[in-house]
């Protein structure tokens, strides 16, 4: 089951993430490894969840 959740749900490419969070590569980089934004790694690319995309944007509002 986990795999068909894996397969609905929508990533986005390091340069949408960047786009959409309106930050440089190494901020990405810095919250990924610190494991707030869920990833997957295709090949070199990294894809990012935006499930996980929209909930770090709610925190990053509500702590401002």
């Amino acid at each position: 089951m986990q795999n068909q959740s894996y397969r609905e749900e929508k990533y986005l490419t390091s340069q949408e993430t960047k786009k959409e969070l309106k930050m440089q590569d190494c901020d990405l980089a810095h919250i990924r490894v610190s494991g707030k934004l869920k990833f997957v790694k295709k090949g070199n690319a990294f894809m990012y969840s935006r499930t996980s995309i929209e909930n770090f944007k709610k925190a990053q509002q509500a702590s401002q």
